[in-house]
């Protein structure tokens, strides 16, 4: 429920501040003080559309706050709060803020808590009856199915999550066709390739060794003549020998020398064979340089054409175009298990749909009895309501689209959105809210100039409705006409006077000594007679009086059922 409302240089107001209570709160006050600014005001702060020409003139910034008990939910755990505190700055320059409980949030926020907690029935907009979705929903809540209708919305919502990722998997079937084609060519020539992750390496060293073969030969046979041929080392060893030996003969000290030059000579004899058995085993065949060349043209053809810098690179990517292979393997077989999934849910989506139109069906005759009663009682007698149901393909509300119509005598029905006028519409909001008294989930109602059009004897019929309604919900109604105000459980005056070289409107909650006034006052104009006076007690009276007979009706009615 609405508890508090705070309005902060918007439009006329300079700053408001509200306490609503539970039942019925009147709002009265004469034309153009500014009593719709409040409701305008409250939609704002639920997340309405905002323009710059309502911040006060001569001021950069409004503030809208508002405090709303959260709305009954279906156990004590879902309520993680105490109170909601909304509240939206309101900037000319567009930098509007929003806040909730005092923590920044978005205007999404504020719409999700405002759908739960209050709904707005004016004469141009907030009007739920103008959504045709909004029909079915009141419908149910009547049918007191909501309950089955979210359980089938929720498996709804698991029926088309797997109708889009079908869809998914059928264009990327038809495309991976193509892709599994592409990808087939690619790894049958790296496959065939028969890539070894060391071979280019390998092959390389191969490569220079063919190439230079003679080269090689012509080195290690000069390196070895120098070894072993004429006037080579090996021959001059001898010379060496002898001379180091005739050292030792003279100083019998050059054994070390002696054992050092025979080391030498057996390792340069040992270097010679090694340089002769390999000039002796260098190859040189064109016909294999010619393999070699023709495989490091082949790797090097592949990393081009893949983008890729090594045999490494080549086969993981080989390992990738397995994987994505595969996966292109088993969308097939996805697609076959959600097609069996659908065809089951659709199944079940079906039985739940048929039973929410039965149950729908059931409850028709009676919601277009009740409501054309209680439209009858609003100034209205000679329309008949009726609830149109249109079969439809499966949606996320069962399979009817419903729509509310009405119809003068002799008329053929017509949706209500294109023959109500505002005030109609407010009336029809009214009587659907009295019938839906016991189980509609808002807490809060909000009506906005409900009486336009009617007087008399129909308007304290809709002030008796309105206070009917206000025993089981939270209802503000902005009006004009006594026969409306007092019926109410608070009432409050919105007035408006000249502040210096300004225009100010303030509101006040009125006392019953003060509501008394201000029903004379409505009921007599500018000058307040001592006729007014008593005929505004009587009437404040007769609302107290009308509640005790309504009660003892009640009263009487479960004593006849007993």
């Amino acid at each position: 429920m609405l508890r508090e409302l705070r309005i902060k240089n918007y439009a006329i107001i300079d700053e408001v501040f509200l306490c609503f209570d539970d039942g019925l709160n009147v709002i009265t006050g004469e034309t153009g003080t500014g009593k719709s600014i409040l409701v305008e005001a409250l939609a704002l702060i639920l997340g309405g559309r905002f323009t710059s020409e309502v911040i006060r003139q001569g001021l950069s910034e409004a503030v809208l706050e508002a405090r709303l008990d959260p709305p009954p939910l279906s156990s004590p755990s879902d309520n993680p709060v105490d109170f909601f505190i909304l509240k939206r700055v309101l900037s000319r320059l567009g930098k509007n803020r929003v806040y909730l409980n005092g923590s920044l949030a978005n205007l999404s926020s504020l719409k999700q808590i405002a759908q739960k907690s209050v709904e707005i029935h004016g004469q141009q907009e907030n009007q739920n009856l103008v959504d045709i979705n909004h029909h079915l929903f009141l419908l149910d809540c009547f049918g007191l199915i909501l309950d089955e209708r979210n359980r089938y919305k929720l498996r709804y919502a698991d029926w088309v999550s797997l109708l889009r990722e079908k869809d998914v998997l059928e264009k990327n079937a038809l495309e991976g066709k193509r892709q599994a084609s592409f990808i087939n060519h690619q790894l049958a020539e790296i496959k065939d390739a028969k890539l070894d992750a060391e071979e280019e390496r390998s092959l390389e060293r191969e490569e220079r060794l063919l190439k230079n073969g003679s080269g090689i030969v012509i080195l290690l046979e000069e390196a070895y003549a120098r070894l072993s041929g004429e006037g080579g080392v090996l021959p001059l060893m001898d010379e060496i020998e002898r001379a180091i030996r005739s050292l030792h003969d003279a100083t019998e000290d050059a054994s070390s020398e002696i054992e050092l030059m025979e080391t030498s000579r057996i390792q340069l004899k040992e270097l010679a064979i090694s340089l002769r058995d390999r000039s002796e085993h260098v190859e040189h065949h064109p016909e294999r340089l010619q393999e070699v060349r023709e495989r490091l043209y082949l790797i090097q053809r592949m990393k081009k054409k893949y983008g890729l810098s090594s045999i490494e690179e080549i086969l993981s990517y080989q390992e990738g175009l397995d994987e994505e292979l595969s996966r292109l393997l088993t969308i097939e077989e996805r697609l076959r298990d959600i097609n069996a999934q659908l065809i089951d849910m659709e199944g079940k989506l079906k039985v739940q749909a048929d039973y929410l139109s039965r149950r729908r069906a059931e409850v028709k005759e009676a919601l277009e009895k009740k409501v054309t009663e209680e439209i009858g009682l609003l100034g209205m007698e000679k329309t008949t309501f009726k609830v149109y149901c249109q079969n439809i393909p499966l949606s996320e509300t069962g399979n009817e689209r419903v729509e509310f119509l009405i119809a003068q005598p002799g008329e053929t029905p017509q949706g209500i959105t294109k023959i109500a006028s505002g005030g109609e519409l407010s009336r029809i909001m009214l009587a659907l809210k009295v019938v839906l008294a016991e189980v509609d989930p808002v807490p809060t109602l909000i009506f906005d100039e409900i009486d336009a059009g009617i007087g008399g004897a129909v308007a304290e019929c809709v002030g008796r409705r309105l206070s009917k309604l206000a025993q089981r919900h939270q209802v503000i109604c902005v009006t004009h006409l006594p026969q409306i105000a007092c019926m109410a459980d608070h009432h409050y005056f919105v007035e408006k006077r000249s502040q210096g070289e300004r225009v100010v409107t303030s509101v006040k909650e009125l006392s019953k000594e003060k509501q008394v006034v201000e029903l004379a006052r409505m009921l007599g104009g500018v000058t307040i007679t001592p006729i007014t006076l008593r005929h505004a007690e009587e009437m404040i009276d007769l609302k107290s009086g009308s509640t005790i007979k309504e009660e003892s009706s009640k009263e009487e009615s479960r004593k006849i059922k007993k």
